[in-house]
């Protein structure tokens, strides 16, 4: 294949797009369906890679290439259907969303705007991030990546421009070391893995090293090679899931099949018949669009819903999606992508620069609540999304009291629930106290000889009886989300991640109670006061978003907050507690009981008096209420019993 052939317009390139959005675009809808759908995005990448390293080095070659046409041509391929996206986005959720809701889609906004979304995303990854499948821009983290490697991979090109040989050694090299980093970040930090750009560079080096060769497979092996690319991108569609440790090793079978249906060249039967067939092409050439349009419809469908819209509906949405991207194609990005001459082309793309700035300016005003959400007039309403911000995080901390003797609260998100509350006593300084220790990890249950999938639960674990058995530390109160470590499912005995996950109450995982019960054990052996906190209160009343609804139009409040029977609330809870006031009673420890102060004699209230609610998702206190409420932990920070102000003031000489 000669290097004009290798760079001329291939519309079976077009037609693998079509099969990469038309996985993603199942994927997002039914992912029991199509459970290893997001690969597509890795085809997109080669392809990406392919094309616009093709491009230059064909400009190159006969130097016509300059940054400002190459970026020039970026805008107008780019902005158009954006623009009109981000714009919608922020229409639509001005109207659907909750003030705190709709600051998080204005920091969106501006990071899409900018190109940035893969890593506002990555900053936001973590245990109390909202769900992925309720952010309407969730989707631009991929236009992130490519765009951040359009910043430095035409200058690299024009450094190499005189030395083919030396450039190519540069992009197996650099293709090599971003593909090891995604390697070993993906186990321990697959956000990371995920979003960053070096970890996913490689798949688009990968479509710019056949470009930089300009050959395709010899001619004998193309069928073959178009067939068996085919194949491993489809193996990857059925095989994989969501659960699935991605991108790592496994992103290997999408970007190696890619680049082989486009090695394979246009003559390949399968890609003559298939991917050039005229229908694949044209989903092709608006799949651009059609990804950008068709991840809001489905995230706002979820968010009005509430819960997971029904088949029709989605499948609807995806039909509007098509329609959508097939006007965005035909009446925008044609008519601007294809104007050369005359005062509209000269004018098109400052235009498109600027409307792009304003939208990055709207979505940053957005974020500081200068524009706020229509919902924002509704004082409940308002109430609602203070409380689901209402967090204080504090995860490692070691504050300094007036004596060495120290306290230390371990445990994970239910623990770490109850730490305002402390800040406030160690702040109000009303008597001596002792040295804090914090040592908390959302997800990460106190039990030492487990991990969890994806995460580095063991570590925290053992780093935090490590610090409990230092001898300045007299006391240790535990707290966790218990239930959740029953019902979660993907803890696993260390060393045995790859088996099946734990059943902690089945008596197969009794060992695991058993450790835990010995490690209390041994802290009130060494003359620790050892204090275990029983589960609060938890379910779905209790979360402050329980209590709206939406349409497309609106949200509002469609219920008082009602207070939860004790009884219903027991049998979450009761299995996993009752085991553990054993292991206390065993092991000398004592025991706390969270709804002694959470709830009244027969039920558990969702909201206070006011009608404010006390939680601020499904199962996590309020910082606010927690510093202003929960005292029964103060105890375990003074080093005696504090007097009262009345008491204090009658002491006074």
């Amino acid at each position: 294949m000669t290097p004009d052939a290798a760079h001329a317009y291939r519309p079976d390139v077009d037609g693998l797009r079509a099969l990469a959005v038309l996985a993603v675009l199942g994927y997002h809808a039914f992912p029991g369906v199509v459970p290893g759908g997001f690969v597509g995005v890795d085809v997109f990448f080669v392809i990406s890679g392919f094309l616009i390293t093709g491009i230059i080095l064909e400009e190159q070659r006969r130097g016509a290439f300059s940054f400002a046409g190459f970026y020039w041509r970026r805008i107008r391929r780019i902005f158009p259907a954006l623009i009109l996206v981000l714009a919608a986005c922020l229409a639509l959720g001005w109207r659907v969303l909750l003030p705190d809701e709709f600051a998080q889609l204005g920091r969106h906004v501006a990071a899409g705007a900018g190109f940035v979304s893969n890593l506002a995303l990555w900053r936001e990854s973590g245990y109390f991030d909202s769900a992925a499948e309720l952010k309407p821009l969730l989707h631009l983290w991929s236009l992130g990546i490519e765009e951040q490697y359009y910043l430095v991979w035409p200058l690299a090109l024009f450094l190499f421009r005189r030395h083919p040989r030396r450039m190519l050694a540069m992009v197996l090299v650099v293709g090599a070391l971003s593909f090891l980093l995604n390697v070993a970040l993906v186990e321990r930090h697959q956000s990371s893995a995920f979003y960053l750009p070096l970890t996913r560079f490689w798949e688009l080096l990968g479509g710019s090293l056949l470009a930089c060769l300009g050959f395709g497979v010899p001619a004998r092996w193309r069928d073959a090679a178009s067939f068996a690319g085919t194949a491993l991108i489809a193996l990857a569609i059925v095989l994989l899931s969501g659960r699935s440790v991605f991108p790592g090793v496994w992103a290997l079978a999408p970007v190696a099949g890619a680049m082989l249906v486009i090695s394979a060249g246009p003559s390949a039967w399968l890609n003559r018949a298939l991917f050039g067939n005229r229908l694949a092409v044209y989903i092709g050439l608006v799949s651009y669009p059609l990804y950008l349009w068709h991840w809001p419809l489905l995230a706002y469908a979820r968010i009005v819903h509430g819960a997971e819209p029904p088949a029709g509906l989605l499948a609807g949405l995806l039909a509007l999606a098509l329609v959508l991207s097939v006007l965005t194609y035909e009446l925008v990005e044609k008519k601007i992508r294809r104007a050369r001459l005359g005062a509209r082309a000269k004018h098109a793309v400052p235009a498109l620069a600027g409307s792009m700035a304003a939208l990055a300016c709207g979505g940053v005003v957005v974020t500081i609540g200068e524009l706020p959400a229509q919902s924002a007039s509704n004082p409940q309403l308002a109430e609602i999304a203070r409380a689901s911000a209402d967090w204080q995080r504090t995860r490692t901390a070691r504050i300094p009291g007036d004596s060495e003797r120290a306290v230390l609260f371990f445990g994970d998100s239910h623990m770490e629930h109850y730490l305002p509350r402390i800040i406030r006593v160690i702040e109000e300084h009303r008597a001596p106290l002792r040295t804090v220790i914090v040592k908390t990890e959302g997800g990460c249950a106190p039990f030492p000889g487990i991990e969890r999938k994806h995460e580095r639960c063991s570590r925290f674990v053992d780093e935090g009886l490590k610090i409990a058995h230092e001898p300045s530390v007299d006391t240790v109160v535990i707290a966790a989300s218990w239930v959740g470590f029953v019902n979660r499912g993907d803890y696993y005995k260390v060393g045995q991640e790859e088996g099946s996950p734990l059943q902690p109450l089945s008596p197969a995982a009794s060992w695991v109670f058993e450790r835990f019960e010995h490690e209390l054990a041994t802290l009130v052996a060494e003359g620790k006061r050892v204090v275990l906190v029983l589960s609060s209160p938890r379910g779905s009343a209790f979360s402050p978003k329980s209590v709206i609804e939406r349409d497309w139009t609106e949200v509002r409040v469609s219920h008082p907050f009602a207070a939860v029977p004790k009884s219903a609330l027991w049998k979450f809870i009761r299995p996993i507690d009752e085991r553990l006031k054993a292991i206390a009673a065993r092991a000398g420890a004592s025991v706390l009981d969270p709804t002694e102060w959470l709830c009244g004699p027969a039920a558990c209230p969702a909201a206070d008096e006011q009608g404010r609610p006390l939680y601020m998702d499904d199962s996590h206190i309020r910082a606010s209420v927690a510093r202003a409420r929960i005292t029964a932990l103060d105890r375990y920070v003074y080093l005696e019993k504090p007097q009262s102000a009345a008491a204090s003031a009658a002491a006074q000489p």
